[in-house]
């Protein structure tokens, strides 16, 4: 097993703490779906599963906190490839960053960087928000590693290779170089999800497999950092391993487990006793 990495701790869930000028930083632990559905805000992980390739939350590397989500080596099937969507319909003006971070598994090399790509899918101002999108940025790594973390930053001022959408929903003007200048063509563009994808659809990425952590997301001031965790009981905190001393328990150290959980330090100190 790597080394782990990361201060924050297994219990990271809503931290929140005051910056200048009102800003905030938020610690949010992601163990699976979030989003009720597509549009909604939040996470949605390999949602068709025409294409999807397995995938599991777990402790065996991490960014940030405990662990990470582990993208399986990804099947002969050229479909078959990992996305997971963060619906975020948020103005392109309100934008400041986006960034992740990504390790590739050892089933690649670090020339599979470019599998672990960003797709930004963004809607004019004058096109209904929910759109699938007017103009869709590809972020693409061009260096990685299997043995350290590398950290992809999408800035909206900056250029990407862009692709303007045609056909019946057509984009009502060719999208720039820059998401940020979408709003010098038709104000109030915003950007509709942020997609973060391992393999290119074809055999070429059969066997790769790696890992996601410490999703950054900032916007009007405000960061949100999602961790990603196990998360089995699904209740929004990292799992953490249960106590095996009394002293585990004392001193406050029976609040700080999950799945089991404990209301006291009394049923905490019973469970070490007798696994119940």
């Amino acid at each position: 097993m790597r080394r782990i990495l990361g201060a924050l701790g297994a219990l990271t869930l809503a931290i929140v703490m005051a910056l200048p000028a009102g800003a905030a930083t938020t610690t949010v632990v992601v163990g699976g779906d979030t989003a009720a559905a597509e549009n909604n805000p939040g996470w949605l992980f390999n949602r068709d599963p025409s294409n999807s390739t397995p995938y599991a939350f777990t402790n065996d590397e991490a960014s940030i906190g405990a662990g990470s989500v582990y993208i399986e080596p990804i099947g002969s099937t050229p479909a078959d490839k990992f996305i997971a969507e963060l619906f975020v319909v948020t103005p392109i003006a309100d934008i400041e960053s986006f960034t992740y971070d990504f390790l590739i598994g050892d089933g690649g090399t670090a020339a599979d960087a470019k599998e672990f790509y960003l797709n930004v899918y963004a809607n004019f101002g004058e096109s209904d928000d929910l759109k699938y999108y007017d103009c869709r940025y590809d972020l693409v790594p061009t260096a990685g590693s299997t043995s350290d973390w590398t950290t992809v930053t999408f800035d909206p001022t900056q250029e990407y290779q862009v692709t303007t959408r045609g056909g019946a929903s057509a984009s009502p003007y060719t999208c720039p170089a820059s998401p940020a200048d979408m709003d010098e063509l038709s104000a109030g563009s915003n950007i509709r999800a942020f997609v973060l994808n391992v393999g290119d659809s074809s055999t070429n990425d059969a066997g790769l497999d790696g890992h996601y952590d410490n999703v950054v997301f900032t916007a009007d001031g405000d960061t949100t950092i999602y961790d990603f965790e196990v998360d089995e009981d699904g209740n929004g905190v990292a799992d953490t391993a249960p106590p095996t001393d009394k002293d585990d328990c004392k001193k406050g150290g029976w609040a700080t487990f999950d799945n089991p959980s404990f209301p006291n330090q009394g049923q905490c100190i019973k469970y070490v006793n007798t696994g119940k």
